[in-house]
């Protein structure tokens, strides 16, 4: 049994929302032909429950960053050849595109798109299997529990809401400059935060890192390092940490690097990591993430008119 098994029952869940196991045995062939068809084997034999390991994670990671840049640069490339926004050099292209989300997040979503093509198709040949099940996607777990996924996130953006009113506070956070652009470009932003940014994020912190540190304990224990007990009570809380610190700094930019914001973000990827972990299913922490940041948008969306008014914020 590993530690997310051992996370379900200490929290409780029951034994439908549990992946099944997979076990079998390879016989492996002097042939080279079969060597090669026994190391398929193996890869397609491997529990799902062990990947991805920490190592592979680690390679989405060095992956993902150069193929964000790049996809970014080509995307903004393309823009500065069809003159999408006027006849400007390409690096007046790059400055736009930090500043006006009408051009920077078509780029982030093209860049997004490219990680989503090369890590699927990486994976799946390392995994010998669809990417999804090695991710645990587990979408019937979404089917079941939609409406508790959905208020949990909501819950999550009204309870931040609440604290952060006890916390500092940026005054006029990058995100909200951003928006206060144009109307097109905060329905760009709410759309894109509730589709894209949950899916990407998850995928890399949730789907990758966090069972990565997970199972990186559960060789421990299989070596005899360390006993179940250490996994469950140090191995899995240490997991969350090392997955939620980089979380919270990746948003860094965004509040401005200000304490208050970032604590509260670290809180809700503890949340998205629980629920990750109990219920086994990165779609399910795709959900909440999602109703989670339509929260952030909802407020301003009803305070400005549907984004009519913008300068309202300014106020």
């Amino acid at each position: 049994m590993n530690s997310i098994d051992e996370w379900r029952e200490a929290t409780g869940q029951d034994s439908s929302d549990r992946a099944p196991s997979e076990s079998g045995t390879i016989a492996l062939s002097a042939h080279p032909s079969g060597l090669r068809e026994s190391r398929n084997a193996a890869a397609a034999e491997r529990p799902s429950s062990q990947i991805p390991s920490l190592g592979q994670a680690l390679l989405f990671f060095l992956m993902m960053v150069p193929l964000l840049v790049g996809g970014q640069y080509l995307a903004l490339y393309a823009a500065e050849r069809m003159h999408l926004f006027g006849h400007h050099p390409f690096q007046a292209y790059v400055e736009l595109a930090s500043s006006d989300p009408r051009l920077g997040l078509p780029a982030q979503a093209f860049a997004y798109l490219l990680v989503a093509l090369c890590g699927g198709w990486l994976f799946s040949f390392a995994w010998q299997r669809p990417v999804l099940e090695g991710l645990h996607w587990r979408a019937e777990v979404v089917g079941r529990r939609a409406g508790w996924l959905i208020g949990l996130g909501l819950l999550g953006g009204i309870g931040s809401s609440l604290i952060g009113n006890l916390l500092p506070m940026p005054k006029d956070p990058p995100i909200l400059a951003d928006m206060m652009h144009s109307p097109s470009a905060a329905w760009m932003m709410l759309i894109f935060g509730i589709t894209f940014a949950p899916v990407l994020e998850e995928t890399a912190f949730r789907g990758f890192l966090l069972p990565g540190f997970v199972h990186a304990f559960d060789w421990l224990v299989r070596k005899g390092d360390i006993t179940p007990a250490t996994r469950r009570f140090v191995g899995v809380p240490v997991s969350i940490l090392l997955t939620s610190l980089p979380f919270a700094l990746m948003h860094a930019p965004q509040v401005s690097h200000a304490w208050g914001p970032l604590l509260l973000i670290g809180l809700i990827s503890v949340m998205l990591c629980i629920v990750r972990l109990s219920l086994d299913s990165l779609a399910a922490s795709i959900l909440v993430h999602a109703a989670y940041n339509l929260t952030l948008f909802a407020g301003i969306l009803i305070e400005t008119g549907g984004f009519r008014h913008l300068d309202i914020l300014a106020g």
